[in-house]
């Protein structure tokens, strides 16, 4: 493939934010191509995020040819009233061109209008085939975190990570916390943006900590909240034995997540729990492990099966990361980006 120039619509503007740094701008890097967020210039393709006006003029990007970066499972069964509130809200606040309509509505247009779309995983894939035909399952690149061996700490702590608004998740943990057995008495590390937006990504902040629920009180006070930053998430990995991922089951769209936040934990060396989804099922499944949770019974289990086995806790790191190796590697998601980018060229 030629040198190409990309009109680029970002999740944030500095390119930092993982759903840029950690695919199109992480691949256009690697291979040597030119990210331009000037509408003015000429270019060879254009990709949008789902943060992008779908139907804002685009100047002299107009005829190259348009590929949506779609990472969040929004074609999925969200709630009417909230899926209307979301694309209502966009438009309101100015993120939207057009009439005021639900999100999907929205979103589906931008599927049907791009040559192609990349979305993260095949069960998002599904739900956009019929609106281009052109979809590419891509998963995040991870290879800005280490791949770390098993933790051999004799202190029980477990760790979460993830974006503030998905915290709420960890609630589901407090009927299991409370029959752990008294002589485990974990830590719970958090590590996250201290205040987050509630709505629509920029507005109304609120402080991380009051969305959990009775977990503080629960640990005992043994709760720890740390700032996100890359070398916090390393540093807190290190101190940790067990990652958690638990899901709210009231987010009707969770069951899209991607697996991200697993992989990641596996290369930090962290054996993971999470609720079921259907991209956590097909990895555990894939693996050949069990740790999906279903129920307060089993989170309090299998957490006591961890805590008591270090080579449980070594044999389930080492089969998830020889899962990254086999399936996940640079070259692997280099490659896939190749082909979804040279397939509207």
């Amino acid at each position: 493939m030629s040198k190409l120039r990309i009109g680029y619509v970002p999740i944030t503007s500095d390119l930092n934010h993982p759903g840029d740094r950690r695919r199109l701008v992480y691949w256009a890097r690697k291979r040597g191509h030119t990210i331009t967020l000037d509408k003015e210039e000429k270019v060879d393709v254009v990709v949008l995020t789902e943060r992008a006006d779908f139907f804002a003029p685009r100047r002299n990007w107009s005829g190259s040819p348009l590929v949506l970066d779609l990472i969040d499972g929004y074609l999925g069964d969200e709630r009417i009233w909230k899926d209307l509130a979301r694309g209502v809200g966009k438009v309101l606040v100015g993120q939207m061109s057009g009439p005021p309509r639900g999100y999907k509505e929205l979103l589906i247009r931008a599927c049907e209008d791009s040559q192609a779309v990349i979305c993260e995983t095949p069960e998002q894939r599904q739900t956009i085939l019929k609106h281009c035909k052109n979809t590419h399952a891509i998963l995040s690149i991870h290879e800005e975190f280490p791949m770390l061996g098993p933790q051999q700490l004799k202190t029980h702590a477990l760790m979460w990570e993830g974006l503030p608004f998905t915290a709420s998740g960890l609630k589901l943990l407090e009927k299991a916390l409370v029959k752990l057995t008294p002589s485990f008495s974990p830590t719970l590390n958090v590590v996250t943006d201290l205040k987050y937006p509630q709505i629509l990504g920029a507005y109304r902040y609120r402080d991380t900590g009051k969305v959990l629920g009775k977990i503080p009180k629960i640990l005992g006070g043994k709760l720890r909240i740390t700032e996100w930053s890359l070398s916090s998430v390393v540093e807190t990995a290190k101190n940790s034995q067990i990652a958690l991922l638990p899901l709210d089951p009231r987010g009707k769209l969770n069951s899209l997540k991607a697996e991200n936040r697993l992989l990641i934990m596996w290369r930090l060396g962290l054996p993971t729990l999470t609720s079921p989804s259907l991209a956590y099922n097909r990895v555990m499944h894939a693996v050949g492990l069990n740790e999906v949770c279903t129920s307060p019974d089993g989170w309090t289990s299998k957490l006591q099966q961890l805590f008591e086995s270090q080579s449980l806790r070594n044999e389930v790191v080492t089969r998830g990361q020889q899962y990254i190796r086999d399936t996940h590697s640079e070259k692997i998601v280099l490659d896939a980006w190749d082909r979804a980018i040279e397939s509207v060229l």
